[in-house]
């Protein structure tokens, strides 16, 4: 389908790669504000709320996953066609496995000692109680936490070696001819609601008709299936990556479209008649036609103001994987600071993202960009300083920090 050979760093999709991680900071430093209770999901909710919060939260949450798992699946294919499946195995097992094992043995009881922290502060538990760490052990009632996409990309790729070699096998017509069905489409106006198709299909198994996420080892089957549609068509991206810039065309349209949809979503998610099989069908269908619109905006926008090589682009791009990783426990424990503070909700978020990602930033320019640590996320020592304009490009399947 595609010749092994080298691609030249394909700065727009780096970018978008890592703004998406980087979106996971503005949504936890959210979270805590929202006017509506979000129940286990995040069990902390502040005295100081506004409803800004909960659309900011419900739009990030809509499209910035399946986003990342398109480039996921597009930098997967890049490397298994240039380096082939075992080197693919072996990459993503070290960029993606173990930081996943390591970085879970810190988070995940930092987490849990987080949301103790903030509930003893103030606020209110949003939905099951939060004990004490201490009293209920660091480690009780595991789950994946933030790390979950980690986890369910590392089946992914699974998933992907044990395909190919079945496609593969396929008559060179048909597999041509897959692609050439895809390339058709692809750049067309209506693309993004021929896929929602799909993805609305995957939605209607859902408990509620939005895309889940799951925190458990063992996530659900209807899970993985919805994310990996999204996996999948990035994969096939790459097989007809000379489509890229065409996403820029109707970037803008397709932003103001998207927001127009969730807006309607949104709506018909909050209406009574959701509890109907109709009702249910209407915001399904408007779920996957509002994620597909903000992908397609969101890779076109990144295309039309991204594609080149700037230095505070390509440093950005390096550090988020580490940012996203760490990030979870101070936006969790910023906000229990603040708490007691009689501040609007705005101001408390902007201190909380403030602080998260100064603290994130700062760890990783001195602690990880030019370290071992730095070697385990993005392959290789950074210098310190900011890349300089002159440069060579890295090529993507090895330049490209973190787990896309």
């Amino acid at each position: 389908m595609t010749a092994r050979h080298d691609v030249p760093r394909l700065h727009a999709l780096d970018g978008l790669r890592a703004a998406m991680m980087l979106l996971g900071l503005v949504l936890h430093s959210a979270t805590s504000y929202t006017a509506t209770p979000l129940g286990d999901a995040w069990p902390y909710q502040d005295g100081s709320t506004s409803t800004a919060f909960d659309f900011v939260v419900f739009i990030i949450h809509l499209f910035r996953m399946p986003a990342f798992f398109v480039m996921a699946g597009f930098f997967a294919a890049l490397l298994y066609y240039r380096s082939g499946p075992a080197d693919l195995f072996v990459h993503r097992v070290k960029r993606v496995l173990v930081p996943l094992a390591l970085a879970w043995v810190v988070v995940f009881p930092l987490v849990r000692l987080g949301f103790g922290y903030a509930v003893s502060r103030g606020g209110s538990t949003g939905g099951a109680t939060v004990s004490a760490a201490a009293s209920s052990g660091l480690y009780a009632e595991p789950s994946l936490v933030h790390l979950w996409f980690l986890y369910d990309l590392f089946i992914f790729y699974l998933v992907a070696l044990a395909a190919m070699p079945l496609v593969e096998r396929l008559p060179l017509l048909i597999r041509d001819g897959a692609v050439r069905a895809f390339a058709a489409i692809v750049p067309r106006w209506w693309a993004p609601v021929a896929l929602s198709a799909v993805s609305a299909i995957t939605l209607l198994p859902m408990a509620k008709p939005a895309l889940e996420t799951s925190v458990s080892f063992a996530p659900p089957i209807r899970v993985l299936v919805a994310y990996l549609v999204f996996f999948g068509f990035g994969w096939l991206l790459f097989n007809c990556r000379e489509l890229v810039p065409s996403f820029a065309r109707r970037a803008w349209l397709q932003t103001v479209a998207g927001l127009v949809v969730s807006l309607a979503y949104m709506a018909a998610v909050l209406s009574p008649r959701v509890q109907s099989r109709e009702g249910f069908l209407v915001a399904c269908v408007l779920a996957a036609v509002a994620m597909w619109l903000l992908i397609y905006a969101s890779i076109g926008l990144f295309v039309r103001y991204f594609d080149a090589h700037r230095p505070v682009q390509r440093y950005v791009a390096d550090g988020a994987y580490w940012i996203y990783l760490v990030h979870l426990p101070l936006a969790i424990a910023v906000p229990g600071l603040l708490s007691p503070l009689g501040w609007p909700a705005a101001a408390k978020f902007a201190v909380t993202l403030a602080a998260t990602t100064g603290v994130t930033v700062v760890t990783y320019h001195y602690l990880v960009r030019s370290t071992a640590i730095g070697v385990l996320l993005n392959g290789r020592r950074y210098p310190r300083a900011l890349p300089s304009p002159d440069q060579p490009a890295v090529a993507a399947a090895t330049g490209a920090a973190g787990p896309a």
